[in-house]
């Protein structure tokens, strides 16, 4: 994002993933797949389509084919026909030489079946939801898509998911009796493939994957790093400190753990190794922070979105609940981090070695895109129609802040403040705002005949489109969730008609990212698309055989009621699954095996008896499924296989065991945390009865002493405050630490006065 300033840090590369090297054809062929996804999902699950029909139609125009709509689980099922095209094509069977450079004959066979068996169910579904009636070619198609899904994922994802699933799947069949027509009803109509959890990535997960794509295109992504390590790198520990803030805002729009470790962590990694930090100390600290990514509200993980479907909960709830935990975890990182660093003795890094702080501060209009969607999911607008908004913004703010095409920055940057502020006004006062952007657009363009400030230029042009076409959309008293989605996604045609016509390099470059943002979001949509596809025939066997309600009363039999030891066991549980099981599906399995016992085990005892206010779904159940939700993240930096640390380790240079324990150690926190969180759910915010003045004293309270307790673990496991303190001093901090995260008056205390101790007795001790 820094023009004419280059922060002078060679960026590390490794490559986690292997796909094929394809032919100019076969790119194409994944080209338009990746492309026809994002425009059937804007026109058809977003319902474009229809808000295209409404405006037209208060024009005067009648374009009656913009009527045309299909089912959810037809939308689902092309999603799917074009993510098992661009699987099959992309990922070979096998990582070796041959695989990889050549697409093999079956390749070609595997993937127009699995066309083919998505499109059947798009062709024949609107007949079952009127009949319900299965036939045995319905069978057929239906267990051939099965099986290429589960072939798609072990390409994808490994081995591990498929053959969980493929235990679950026979399972399933034995339990009722090889009833092969029910079986697909099941797992291929009804839910399956196309369940909750595939539904929910097409509806909203798609929409924060397209947004990402594009913020990491247009390189919104690369100003916050940057400006992260200008901000922080002059101190102590900076550039650790820089991929912490850094990670955490850019894992609010990517949600993966291992995308955040190899975006920021290219910039950061070689940074805090050139601070000083060894590499298995800098390749630690960028998965711990990235992996907090997907605590961090406003955008978390995907599996937060389904966890919002799960408990009926709004996701504009959920994003509250989260802020304490993620604030706690980011917290509990710096801490580690700062001791590490002064146990380290680093210094800070020379002012030249990065870009002047004023540059960021006079662009820091480029971080609007986040502001707006931060806005409009606490409002509750809906998820995929914030993150499309955002969008329009993101492109918007990334035209005007090239330095190379002239205009007056902030003269435009006010143009865009006062555009959105209007865009965002009621409909009662819809005709004097369209006249306001009409007089603006026109001033604009006045200014540009008369002034320096602007010029006939992309900034101008860019600037007119919007302005001229938010006027219209509010003249023609369009809702407030209408006008967002138009002017998101006319956004990115606004993008491209400018970047077509322009003539210079800095127009060309964004027309390259908008339109291969499009093609990247179809691209890196397939993981979580089939990990969700592959965890939704879990859900649907455990639903079809009853396991759904059983399996928690079994848990809790095994652990003969005990909640400490049933928690420790579902924690377990959660970290081994999650070591060969993406994050959605871990938490889809745990949410749907482990939380369900946790529920049974507290659902009688105040205050979880008591329901969320205003929604129907308990207290016990929101934290027994925060408590898995956190489990399963943390599972991307628990060795044996934590695939964040292993990316860290791999950028560092460094090895990969000292590596994934020391992210272990920073990232203590979240191990400690949803214990602390589930015992005293008042902590998640959404679940206070009543807000008192004590009530908020207890909330204020809680937090203070969890960090406490960071502070103390910190300390006892760095062995530095202030100095290097003895073993018997460290293994105090840790005992009083432990006993602290029980919240009780007492040991609190005593481990303030622990700290005070060490703090003013320091020297002698």
């Amino acid at each position: 994002m820094v023009e004419n300033k280059e922060i002078p840090v060679e960026k590390a590369e490794v490559i986690i993933e292997r796909t094929r090297k394809l032919p100019p054809i076969l790119e194409k062929v994944i080209t338009a797949a990746a492309i026809l996804i994002g425009i059937y999902e804007i026109l058809f699950i977003f319902n474009f389509n229809y808000t295209l029909y409404d405006m037209f139609s208060r024009m005067g125009i009648k374009m009656g084919f913009l009527k045309t709509t299909f089912q959810t689980k037809q939308g689902e099922a092309f999603v799917m026909a074009m993510i098992l095209l661009i699987t099959y094509l992309l990922y070979p069977v096998k990582k070796d030489k041959k695989h990889l450079e050549k697409v093999q004959f079956y390749d070609y066979i595997l993937a127009a079946l699995g066309v083919v068996s998505a499109f059947y169910l798009f062709i024949v579904y609107p007949r079952y939801t009127e009949f319900a009636d299965v036939y045995m070619r319905d069978v057929f198609f239906g267990i051939l898509a099965i099986i290429l899904v589960l072939e798609a994922t072990r390409r994808v994802l490994g081995w591990v998911l498929p053959l969980v699933v493929t235990v679950f799947l026979v399972y399933g069949i034995y339990n009722i009796n090889f009833d092969w027509i029910r079986f697909t009803q099941q797992l291929y109509f009804d839910e399956g493939i196309f369940g909750i959890p595939f539904f929910v990535m097409t509806i909203y997960v798609f929409a924060f994957v397209f947004f990402g794509a594009f913020l990491l295109k247009i390189g919104i992504s690369d100003y916050i790093t940057e400006f992260m390590i200008t901000l922080f790198g002059k101190r102590p520990g900076g550039p650790a400190k820089a991929a912490v803030v850094a990670s955490g805002l850019m894992g609010t729009v990517s949600g993966s753990s291992v995308a955040n470790v190899l975006t920021t962590g290219t910039f950061t990694i070689p940074l805090m190794k050139k601070a000083g930090y060894p590499p298995e100390i800098a390749g630690a600290v960028e998965p711990v922070a990235s992996t907090g990514g997907q605590l961090m509200p406003p955008i978390m993980g995907a599996a937060a979105f389904i966890m919002a479907e799960f408990l009926g909960v709004p996701y504009n709830k959920l994003i509250i609940a989260a802020v304490i935990p993620a604030l706690v975890y980011y917290s509990g990182v710096y801490l580690f981090i700062d001791l590490e660093t002064k146990r380290l003795g680093l210094k800070g890094m020379p002012t030249e070695q990065f870009a002047p702080l004023r540059y960021f501060i006079r662009k820091l209009y480029i971080l609007l895109p986040i502001v707006v969607i931060t806005v409009a999911l606490v409002w509750g607008i809906a998820p995929h129609i914030s993150a499309i908004s955002s969008l329009g913004v993101a492109i918007w703010v990334a035209w005007i802040s090239k330095d190379r095409i002239k205009g007056h920055e902030g003269l435009y940057v006010a143009v865009v403040l006062i555009t959105i502020l209007l865009m965002f006004t009621g409909k009662a006062i819809s005709t004097p705002v369209a006249g306001v952007l009409v007089l603006l657009g026109l001033a604009l363009i006045a200014m540009a005949y008369l002034t320096d400030l602007v010029e006939f230029n992309e900034k101008l042009y860019i600037s007119l489109l919007f302005i001229f076409f938010i006027a219209l959309v509010k003249y023609l008293e369009m809702n407030k969730e209408q006008i967002l989605l138009l002017s998101g996604v006319m956004g990115i045609v606004f993008s491209m008609i400018v970047g077509y016509i322009s003539k210079s390099e800095e127009g060309k470059e964004m027309y390259r990212a908008t339109y291969e943002s499009m093609i990247d979001a179809g691209r890196t949509s397939t993981s979580v698309m089939l990990a969700a596809a592959s965890a939704g025939l879990i859900q649907g066997v455990l639903t079809m055989t009853g396991l759904i309600t059983s399996l928690g009363y079994r848990l809790v039999d095994l652990t003969g009621g005990n909640l400490w030891l049933l928690l420790i066991l579902t924690m377990v549980f959660s970290l081994i699954l999650g070591m060969g099981v993406p994050t959605t599906a871990n938490y889809i399995i745990t949410s749907l095996v482990a939380a369900p016992a946790i529920y049974n085990a507290v659902s009688n005892i105040q205050p979880y008896n008591l329901n969320v206010p205003g929604y129907g779904t308990s207290i016990a159940l929101l934290a027994a499924h925060f408590f898995v939700f956190y489990f399963g993240i943390l599972a991307d930096v628990t060795p044996p296989v934590a695939l964040a640390s292993y990316a860290g380790s791999a950028l560092a240079g460094g090895d990969f065991w000292k590596t994934a324990m020391n992210a272990v150690k920073y990232a203590l926190a979240g191990y400690i945390g949803p214990y602390i969180y589930f015992t005293h759910p008042e902590m998640f915010i959404i679940t206070v009865q009543n807000w008192t003045a004590k009530m908020a004293l207890t909330v204020v309270y809680d937090f203070g002493a969890t960090l406490l307790v960071m502070y103390l673990l910190a300390i006892a496991l760095t062995g530095w405050f202030g100095k290097h303190i003895r073993k018997e001093l460290r293994a105090l901090a840790g005992v009083v630490g432990l006993l602290s995260a029980s919240l009780h008056p007492i040991p609190v205390a005593i481990g303030a006065a622990t700290v005070l101790l060490l703090k003013f007795l320091g020297r002698k001790l």
